[in-house]
């Protein structure tokens, strides 16, 4: 079905109610922008052909784990499409930097970084960033940008479509934070700590809790292993464990398409 309304909320929220399903069972593309214009002259509302991913489910199982993510693929493309401007244009940093590793949860045990102009850095990322979200149809907005340590870039979004970008499961968030990664550890050798709105501080506080159990029974039995993770819970829960045990072996372990974390002591060879 086709909707128009003055704003994305809006629309979805009508759409939800014509086909009597959640907002979140939605799959949509959007056709027209919205447009404020000025002094009431030139404004356009925001147009979406909208349909029901419980219908579409049926049809094609297969097809359907694709398109459930039209909205994902809109902002990744997005995201795509300015990854030149992003990591190229109106950008010349006075040095180069070296790329060790392009995956986000392999080693943080990285050297010691050279010494850079790190206000330098932040104010690059910012223009760029806010350049990026300026295209998209979210509102969504930078709220805070800093060095969270030596290793990491902390970056706090928030805005009316803060739900909408960390998506159903947090597929969007995931996605969004390795691309911000990507681009980030790319260029400056830095990894990314992303935050929506408060879905971050409440998936660390969630997963404290059940890492406190964890870290009971590798003191009482010498070694254990985490529940299968993903995503930042399993970053979260790493710099936990490796802090709870810092003389023994903390890694990353990966059975098909499960990851987990294994603790264990360091294998000593014989003398």
């Amino acid at each position: 079905m086709r909707v128009e309304a003055k704003d994305l909320e809006e629309a979805l929220i009508e759409a939800s109610k014509s086909l009597d399903c959640s907002v979140v069972d939605l799959e949509y593309t959007i056709t027209q922008l919205p447009k404020k214009g000025f002094l009431g002259f030139g404004c356009k509302n925001i147009i979406i052909e909208v349909e029901s991913k419980k219908k579409q489910f049926k049809k094609n199982t297969k097809k359907n784990f694709q398109t459930n993510k039209i909205h994902e693929k809109n902002f990744c493309e997005k995201i795509e499409e300015n990854k030149e401007s992003i990591t190229i244009e109106n950008i010349k940093p006075k040095e180069n930097y070296i790329v060790k590793n392009d995956k986000i949860f392999d080693s943080f045990h990285r050297e010691s970084k050279d010494t850079r102009n790190i206000q330098n850095i932040l104010d690059e990322i910012k223009i760029q960033l806010e350049k990026l979200l300026n295209s998209t149809c979210f509102d969504i907005a930078l709220k805070e940008l800093k060095m969270y340590n030596e290793e990491s870039v902390f970056i706090h979004l928030d805005g009316e479509d803060a739900a909408l970008l960390i998506g159903k499961e947090a597929h969007r968030y995931k996605a969004i934070s390795y691309l911000l990664h990507s681009w980030i550890n790319a260029r400056y050798n830095l990894l990314v700590r992303l935050e929506i709105s408060h879905f971050l501080e409440d998936q660390i506080q969630g997963m404290q809790g059940y890492l406190q159990s964890v870290v009971e029974k590798i003191r009482l039995y010498g070694s254990g292993q985490t529940k299968p993770l993903d995503g930042v819970l399993i970053k979260i829960a790493l710099e936990r464990l490796r802090s709870e045990f810092p003389h023994k072996y903390v890694g990353i372990k990966q059975n098909n398409n499960q990851r987990f974390i294994v603790i264990n002591d360091f294998l000593k060879k014989d003398e």
